[in-house]
């Protein structure tokens, strides 16, 4: 009989051959089958999740592997900029500027980072979830941004209350967004058994390895460069001593941006956002007897800092003013739309490109309709035969879209408006009625 974890084996038992009782045999390794040494279970026990590989996403070793490298140069990164704070603490002329400035650091990180966090967790939770890739490495570039500033305060140490405050600032939004989406749409992504605490968990555990080694290699690096520039001083050499500084930081801070990338472009989401679910109904429209790509293919189109939207990209999750020209238009364009719970019309600020209003009522199916209506009127100039086609073939893309692996039961629109209309809207000859976003 075989234990499992998950949906992974775990071990074998069977009865014993020294009694008549049961016993159970070493862990088994999930790719292989068979039994493993007594080291490797326990050390995956604390870094990996219960389970795995069965029970977490299939991109989640790429996206590790990169993550750690990030992890690891992000570390010495930090330490390297609190070294930083604290020599440009040390060189203030003031009398009392040590304790003075210190208490205002701790304003600014209490007062400034609490309005970074605000604004980046007013203005962005939508965002980062209908496009994590983009937000993961902007956030952790964001960070780096931070890191920088810190590191460049000893070389003016009479700005370290503007380069500190802005360090902060910066910093608490970039962790705002970064927290957000690691705990909230990575975790959802990544976890396949109801497992999003084990992951988290474990993450944490190998941050907190790679910290501790981090802690002496950030110090030794500081100390290096600290060395290396008080000789060029010593020799009159200002300007080698900034360059030799900064060159040491830039590749620190470009091999931790690099990882990020690298992490954020191995990531593959099946599920829909707008571009993905556009890109699969141009696809679809383009030709309906082909199988529709996976989030593999996708992902590699979406990309991480790739545009998302271009001159031809319609306008998914418009408002009535990207409908038509004017009120009239719109109203005669909810009137074409017949009660159903989106409207096609044309975005008069990009040239009448197609564009789709979606209602509050609409269905995760009725967001892919309006999907594929807009994408065969981009292509066909015809609101009616749109309208038609997405009836007709909705059902096709939908069992296409879980064919190729992709989840329906939920569209992420991110900052796209929905609206409700009144009954009396929907009728033609009522031109007193209004639209009220939600």
């Amino acid at each position: 009989m075989v234990e499992l974890r998950g949906r992974a084996p775990r071990a074998r038992w069977s009865a014993s051959e020294r009694n008549a009782g049961i016993s159970r045999g070493r862990p088994i390794d999930a790719a292989t089958g068979a039994e493993e040494a007594s080291v490797v279970p326990a050390l995956r026990g604390i870094f990996l999740p219960s389970g795995f590989p069965a029970t977490v996403s299939a991109d989640y070793v790429s996206w590790l592997r990169w993550q750690l490298v990030s992890l690891l140069f992000r570390d010495i990164l930090e330490i390297m900029s609190a070294q930083s704070l604290l020599v440009a603490l040390g060189m203030g002329s003031t009398p009392g500027a040590l304790p003075l400035t210190a208490a205002a650091k701790w304003v600014l990180k209490d007062g400034v980072g609490s309005v970074a966090t605000l604004l980046a967790g007013s203005f962005g939770g939508q965002k980062y979830d209908e496009d994590p890739k983009r937000w993961w490495g902007l956030t952790n570039a964001l960070e780096d941004v931070a890191r920088a500033i810190e590191l460049v305060t000893p070389a003016a140490p009479g700005l370290f209350l503007p380069l500190a405050a802005s360090a902060v600032f910066v910093r608490s939004a970039a962790l705002t967004g970064r927290g957000s989406l690691l705990n909230g749409t990575f975790m959802q992504h990544f976890g396949r058994n109801n497992n999003l605490g084990d992951i988290r968990a474990k993450l944490e555990v190998q941050g907190r390895w790679l910290a501790l080694i981090a802690l002496p290699t950030g110090i030794q690096v500081f100390q290096l460069v600290s060395a290396a520039a008080a000789d060029f001083v010593d020799d009159g050499d200002e300007l080698s001593a900034f360059v030799a500084a900064f060159a040491i930081y830039g590749v620190v801070i470009g091999v931790h941006v690099f990882a990020c990338w690298q992490a954020a472009k191995s990531l593959r989401f099946d599920s829909l956002n707008r571009f993905r679910l556009l890109t699969l109904a141009e696809m679809f429209v383009a030709n309906e007897d082909e199988e529709l790509p996976d989030c593999v293919v996708v992902g590699d189109i979406e990309g991480v800092y790739k545009p998302r939207r271009t001159a031809q990209t319609p306008t998914f999750g418009a408002s009535p003013s990207e409908i038509g020209q004017s009120w009239e238009d719109f109203t005669q364009a909810v009137f074409m739309a017949k009660g159903r719970p989106y409207v096609l019309g044309c975005d008069p600020k990009r040239a009448d490109i197609a564009s789709a209003l979606l209602f509050d009522a609409a269905t995760p199916r009725d967001v892919i309709a309006a999907a594929l209506a807009c994408q065969k009127l981009r292509v066909d100039g015809s609101r009616s035969r749109a309208y038609e086609y997405a009836d007709a073939k909705v059902a096709d893309f939908e069992a296409g879209l879980l064919r190729s692996g992709w989840k329906v039961d939920f569209i992420q629109l991110g900052t796209a408006p929905t609206f409700a209309v009144s009954a009396s809207e929907r009728a033609r000859d009522d031109d007193d009625s209004t639209a009220s976003p939600r």
